[in-house]
C-alpha cells in the first residue's frame, strides 16, 4: 500500500499519524478511465484435475506481482470440494483443497479462511481439518512457500509462555511482505485470552495491544482490510461492511482536512452522506514493515459526511451511497466500489485522489457486468498498490461469479 509508512525512529504510533501517511497521495495527477476485462468465470475447468469446474469465487486478494489468490470449489458431477486457488498471468493453480492432506499428521484439509499472499508468493490461510482420530487437531493456521507447506499453529498448540492454555480459534492469516505471519487467535485454560500473534523464523510471538484496545477471552480480532503489509482488524461478529465505510470515511476525511490550501465552501462537494444514529466503531490498524510492527486505533465518524475539493468549471460526480469494497491504488489513493445514491444500479469504480473524488469506470464501461445482475455488488476489490486491480461480481447464472482486471491509467 503505497502512501502509508511510519517513519524510521518514531514512537508509539498514534491513529491519526496512521491516517496522515495513508492518505498521502504525491503530487495531483489527472485519472484517465480504466480498462477492464474478464479472466475467469464459474463452470471454467479446472487445470490438472480434470472433470472439474470451478464454482463461485469469493475473499479474493492480489500482491504485487499482479498475482491473486482466492477461495472457489472443485465441482464434478459427483462432488465438490472447497478450494483455494492461485493465479499468475494466464496460469491457473490449486493450492489447497478440500481432501487434501494438512501438514498436521493424520489430518486433512475440510475447508479455508480468506487466503492473502505476498510478492514472493508466500501464502497464508487457516484451514479447518478433518480426521477419524479424535485427538487430532481441528484447526490450523497454514503457511506455504514453493513447495513447502508448515503448520504455525493449531488448536492443540499452547501460546507462547502459557504451557497449561490451548489455542481455541484462529482468524484468517495476513503474510505481510518479508514472509512473516500475522493472525488474531483467542485460547482457553489457564490464563484465558484473546490478541494478535505474529510467525516469523523466529517463532511465534504474542503482540502488545494498544491501551484502548480492550478484549475478552471469547472476542477474536479479524481482519477486513489488509493491502500490503497494513491491516485493519475488528471484532468478530460486527460488521466487515460497516467497519469498511468508516475506514473509508476517516482517511477521506483526514485527507480533506489536510488539502493546503482548504477548499472554500463554493469549491467542494459531497462524496458520501453522514449517517444518523450509527455508532462509531473502534478498529485496530497495524503496520508491518521489515520486521517493525506498530500499532494504532481507529474509529470513524459516521456523523460527518466525507467532502472532496470541486474543479472550477467541471461536473461534480454525484454522491455515492455506501461503499461496497476498498482498495489501495496508484500513490496511495484509495480505489473503491460504489454506485451513486441515487442509481444503485450503476456500479461503478471510483478513486478518492488528492482530495478529489474521480470515477474511473462510465456506466457504459460496466454495463457487461452490470446488466446480467443488476443492483448485486460488486466485491471483493483487491489491488497491487500500483496500477492494476481485481474484483468478483455476480453473473447471470444462478451461484455463479466472475473475477475481473481493471487497469487504471
Amino acid at each position: 500500500m503505497a502512501g502509508i509508512g511510519l517513519r524510521s525512529g518514531g514512537k508509539a504510533a498514534t491513529a491519526c499519524a496512521l491516517l496522515v501517511w495513508l492518505a498521502w497521495a504525491g503530487t495531483p495527477a489527472a485519472f484517465a478511465q480504466a480498462s477492464t476485462r474478464l479472466l475467469l468465470t464459474s463452470g471454467t475447468g479446472v487445470p490438472g484435475h480434470a472433470g472439474f469446474a470451478f464454482g463461485p469465487f469469493s475473499n479474493l486478494s492480489m500482491n504485487g506481482n499482479r498475482d491473486i489468490i482466492f477461495l472457489s470449489s472443485l465441482r464434478s458431477p459427483r462432488n465438490e470440494l472447497r478450494a483455494v486457488v492461485r493465479s499468475s498471468g494466464v496460469s491457473l493453480t490449486v493450492a489447497a483443497f478440500q481432501g487434501l492432506l494438512a501438514p498436521v499428521p493424520r489430518t486433512s484439509y475440510d475447508a479455508f479462511s480468506a487466503p492473502t499472499m505476498n510478492d514472493a508468493g508466500v501464502i497464508a490461510f487457516t484451514a479447518t481439518l478433518a480426521s477419524e482420530h479424535d485427538d487430532a487437531p481441528k484447526t490450523v493456521v497454514v503457511r506455504q512457500e514453493d513447495s513447502k507447506t508448515r503448520a504455525l499453529a493449531t488448536n492443540l498448540d499452547a501460546p507462547p509462555d502459557l504451557p497449561e492454555a490451548k489455542f481455541e480459534e484462529f482468524s484468517a492469516p495476513l503474510v505481510t511482505s518479508d514472509g512473516n505471519v500475522l493472525f488474531g487467535a483467542r485460547w482457553s485454560g489457564k490464563g484465558a485470552g484473546s490478541g494478535l500473534f505474529l510467525w516469523s523464523p523466529r517463532g511465534l510471538q504474542p503482540l502488545q495491544l494498544p491501551a484502548g484496545m480492550k478484549l475478552s477471552k471469547k472476542e477474536l480480532l479479524e481482519p477486513f482490510f489488509f493491502s500490503h503489509d497494513e491491516a485493519a482488524f475488528l471484532r468478530h461478529g460486527a460488521s466487515p461492511e460497516a467497519a469498511l465505510e468508516q475506514f473509508f470515511r476517516a482517511i477521506a476525511i483526514q485527507t480533506f482536512q489536510e488539502l493546503k490550501p482548504p477548499p472554500e465552501p463554493t469549491e467542494t462537494t459531497q462524496v458520501l452522506a453522514a449517517r444518523g444514529g450509527v455508532a462509531p466503531m473502534q478498529m485496530l490498524l497495524v503496520f508491518l514493515e521489515n520486521g517493525s510492527l506498530q500499532t494504532a486505533l481507529m474509529a470513524g465518524d459516521p456523523s460527518k459526511p466525507v467532502l472532496a475539493k470541486q474543479t472550477p468549471g467541471v461536473l461534480p460526480e454525484k454522491p455515492v451511497g455506501r461503499i461496497l469494497s476498498l482498495t489501495i491504488g496508484p500513490r496511495g489513493d484509495m480505489i473503491f466500489a460504489a454506485a451513486p445514491a441515487d442509481a444503485p444500479n450503476d456500479l461503478g469504480l471510483y478513486c478518492y485522489c488528492d482530495g478529489q473524488l474521480n470515477r474511473l469506470t462510465t456506466p457504459e464501461d460496466f454495463q457487461p457486468i452490470t446488466q446480467p445482475a443488476p443492483g448485486r455488488p460488486l466485491f471483493s476489490l483487491t489491488g497491487d498498490s500500483r496500477q492494476t486491480t481485481a474484483f468478483i461480481v455476480p453473473t447471470a447464472s444462478v451461484d455463479s461469479t466472475a473475477i475481473y482486471v481493471t487497469a487504471i491509467p
